[in-house]
């Protein structure tokens, strides 16, 4: 139940349209996941590309991986989270792509979904594979600083997705894609997290998917089944709703960025275009 009234919509932009040029034509296991509407793309993999201030799309690196989220360490090379071959490092100097995680002790991952870095270095990432309602065996994983210690977070998510650190880096948001929810996990000193609870929780044929959080600590939360992000205030109050700003409505991903750190960027996943919305306040990660 809920007593507060709808807010307000804001209709997001296009950014831009990823060419067919570099859109992915070869066939491969991957592409058996869609039942149609299927555009020679999923921006999640199983390419890197980069889009310039200019608008221009180019592929840094096509490899045999399946790669969903990316996120950028402090030395410039960006953590790859990879449904098929685990956790890769891309160096975008070289375009060349090398293994950083490829099993916990001897166990091969489910299928990594999802990545961030703290500003400690850790690495927070989602271990999905193919969880759900009937298989709450989920993970998420922190990879220390110095890559020697791993520790498991979650054992029993319903299909675990985005992730995000709040911007004091004092609790991890991770979105359940199958149960409709966002969970919220308090960090301990010691490593540890405990008395995890719902922060947020929707509806829809798929659930949360990327998440993002700006400096005053509100959660945006991709929601691909009903084109929008969801904006909630640090207290979990529906504080704005984004639209689609085309006829697509995957909504997957989205991350703070430009000059001022102040634009959000939003992948339309199925369509395969960027699209983005202006705020009124940097991300968290622009506020270290």
């Amino acid at each position: 139940m809920n007593f507060y009234s709808p807010p307000p919509v804001i209709k997001a932009s296009l950014h831009v349209k990823i060419p067919d040029a570099v859109r992915c034509s070869d066939e491969s296991e991957w592409r058996g996941g869609f039942a149609g509407g299927y555009q020679n793309i999923f921006l999640e993999g199983p390419t890197i590309l980069k889009v310039d201030k200019d608008k221009n799309v180019t592929r840094c690196i096509k490899y045999d991986g399946e790669p969903n989220g990316m996120a950028i360490r402090a030395d410039g090379k960006f953590v790859v989270a990879d449904y098929k071959q685990g956790m890769l490092l891309f160096d975008p100097s070289t375009n060349q792509i090398s293994p950083l995680l490829t099993r916990k002790n001897l166990e091969r991952f489910k299928g990594p979904n999802d990545v961030i870095v703290s500003s400690k270095n850790e690495i927070y990432f989602t271990d999905q594979g193919q969880t759900s309602m009937t298989d709450q065996t989920g993970r998420v994983y922190r990879l220390h600083s110095d890559g020697t210690k791993i520790d498991m977070l979650v054992a029993n998510g319903v299909s675990p997705n985005g992730l995000v650190l709040s911007p004091d880096e004092r609790f991890l948001y991770v979105a359940m894609t199958r149960s409709n929810e966002v969970w919220r996990l308090p960090l301990h000193e010691d490593g540890s997290t405990s008395k995890v609870g719902v922060f947020f929780r929707s509806f829809g044929n798929a659930g949360p998917d990327g998440l993002a959080m700006d400096e005053e600590g509100s959660l945006f939360v991709c929601h691909p089944s009903l084109g929008a992000v969801f904006v909630v205030d640090k207290h979990g109050l529906p504080k704005v709703r984004i639209d689609s700003g085309t006829d697509g409505i995957n909504l997957t991903n989205c991350t703070f960025g430009g000059p001022e750190g102040k634009t959000l960027f939003i992948t339309d996943s199925l369509l395969g275009n960027v699209q983005t919305v202006e705020w009124h306040c940097r991300g968290a990660g622009f506020a270290r």
